[in-house]
């Protein structure tokens, strides 16, 4: 699922800060969302212009903003955390060439098999996709009904389905029952990029999901595809160290933070 941002800048029409509603968020939440990219503004022009911008914004609903920048970028996160930006998660990127795959699991499953989604899973997957989750920013900011954050995956995996997005399915064969999901989109020739997955809350620690991805890159390397990419949250410590496990090696990593107001009426 193609998620696109239009930035336009701050002053308008072309100013150094440049500012994007995020519209399935604020639909969401039902208050507005934006991502502020600073990534290339000065620092004085920053803490100028992001002042002014944020003391524009209607008062009377909600309004949540997010800046995502660099971990070494420390100067841009003092000026964000002096405007009320506060932390709220650190996503790791990782990358493995396929053929270097390391097998975590030496034998093969019996009755757990990994598949292409069709149209009928949609129902079982949602439902994972909502109640798997606790480790992302949304979850972690108590300013975020947890309600809302629940559903935040749901809607992705919705979307995703509707819009043809490939959708790898691990199945109990013996319970016919869907335990686990990976939605990726190929990004580069011969490049997956992992975008999202997990396995039912239950089985979580349970080597379900340790299963799920190793037979997902057996599958993409069978497929001639040569490279995998990730995003790990480093909340989420089983999934960096089983990362590591199957071979990927850390490419990145982005410091997401926050910006929140209450509104002066209810929404």
């Amino acid at each position: 699922m193609a998620f696109s941002l239009t930035y336009a800048g701050f002053p308008s029409p072309d100013g150094p800060l440049k500012i994007a509603p995020i519209p399935w968020d604020s639909a969401l939440l039902d208050f507005p969302v934006f991502e502020v990219n600073c990534a290339q503004t000065p620092l004085d022009a920053l803490g100028r212009h992001l002042s002014a911008w944020l003391s524009g914004l209607p008062r009377d609903r909600a309004t949540l903003v997010v800046a995502k920048i660099s971990p070494e970028s420390v100067a841009v996160a003092a000026a964000l955390a002096q405007h009320g930006f506060y932390p709220v998660e650190t996503m790791i990127e990782f990358e493995l060439l396929l053929a270097r795959l390391t097998l975590v699991i030496k034998r093969q499953s019996t009755h757990m098999q990994l598949r292409m989604a069709t149209p009928a899973d949609l129902a079982p997957v949602t439902s994972i996709a909502q109640s798997a989750f606790a480790a992302d920013r949304f979850h972690l900011d108590p300013n975020v009904p947890r309600n809302k954050a629940d559903l935040r995956y749901a809607h992705w995996i919705e979307n995703s389905f509707r819009a043809g997005d490939p959708v790898f399915i691990l199945e109990d064969t013996e319970q016919g029952e869907v335990i686990g999901f990976v939605q990726a989109r190929e990004t580069a020739p011969q490049t997956m990029d992992i975008t999202l997955g997990a396995v039912r809350k239950h089985l979580q620690n349970s080597g379900a999901g340790v299963l799920m991805y190793q037979e997902l890159f057996l599958a993409l390397r069978a497929r001639n595809f040569k490279r995998a990419i990730t995003r790990v949250s480093i909340n989420n410590l089983r999934g960096i160290k089983l990362t590591l496990r199957l071979g990927f090696t850390v490419r990145a990593a982005t410091v997401a933070l926050h910006w929140f107001r209450r509104g002066t009426k209810s929404d």
